[in-house]
């Protein structure tokens, strides 16, 4: 190993405990309590018996595996965006508050709300109420208009596209939703342009978040040899 190497490389700490560890070590146990108590509150206070808590829907219902596997790849991607661009602005914090890390936030919010609203079909449950689903669907409106706005900021230096194509999509798809025809295929139609724009909104949010953290770290990037 050259001396310049190992002027630029300092000795990995071993053996040591990190509070950061600790800390993540306590967060896990309290996290699996409130979850595990929340079981047992369920089934003892409730009258919700935890087995179908913790079992697979389908099992349950004893329905075929593939029941809803397109639903399911859909919340996958949408995480995926979420925790690819969170996870690239938790990183470049160091880099102040820029354009491109807003629209990491921005995105990544986003990608996480529609990722929690499809898992648990959340505006469908509200709408249920009486209240209409354009109104129940404002925070999602509101999160997309700062995701655009934000990605207009950058869009020299981004791949835009992939965030037109994606809007476009969800957008073809929202109308299909919304269109009051009632015929063969129209379902396949709505869910076929939403799949299509999670895909590609996933795709943009990974580019931006690698180009963020290639950029963001490269400056601070130790040496390894």
């Amino acid at each position: 190993m050259s001396a310049k190497a190992q002027t630029h490389s300092p000795p990995a700490p071993t053996g040591r405990w990190h509070r950061s560890e600790a800390g993540t070590i306590i967060a896990v146990l309290l996290v699996s309590v409130v979850i595990l108590a929340s079981l047992v509150v369920a089934d003892r206070v409730f009258g919700i018996d935890y087995y179908d808590l913790v079992r697979d829907p389908n099992a349950i219902a004893r329905n075929p595996g593939y029941f809803g596997i397109v639903s399911n790849i859909g919340v996958i991607l949408w995480i995926v965006g979420a925790a690819a661009a969170l996870q690239a602005f938790a990183a470049t914090f160091d880099a102040g508050t820029t354009a491109l890390r807003r629209t990491l936030l921005a995105g990544g919010l986003f990608s996480t709300l529609m990722g929690i609203d499809d898992f648990l079909m959340l505006h469908e449950a509200v709408a249920t109420m009486g209240i209409p689903e354009e109104v129940v669907l404002v925070p999602h409106m509101i999160l997309l208009g700062a995701l655009c706005y934000c990605a207009y900021t950058v869009r020299a230096a981004t791949p835009r596209l992939l965030l037109v194509a994606s809007v476009l999509s969800m957008g073809l798809s929202f109308a299909a939703d919304m269109a009051p025809i009632h015929v063969g295929g129209a379902t396949f139609v709505e869910e076929a342009f939403k799949l299509i724009g999670i895909l590609f909104l996933t795709s943009y949010l990974v580019a931006i978040s690698h180009q963020a953290l290639r950029h963001g770290g490269a400056s601070r990037r130790p040496a390894i040899r």
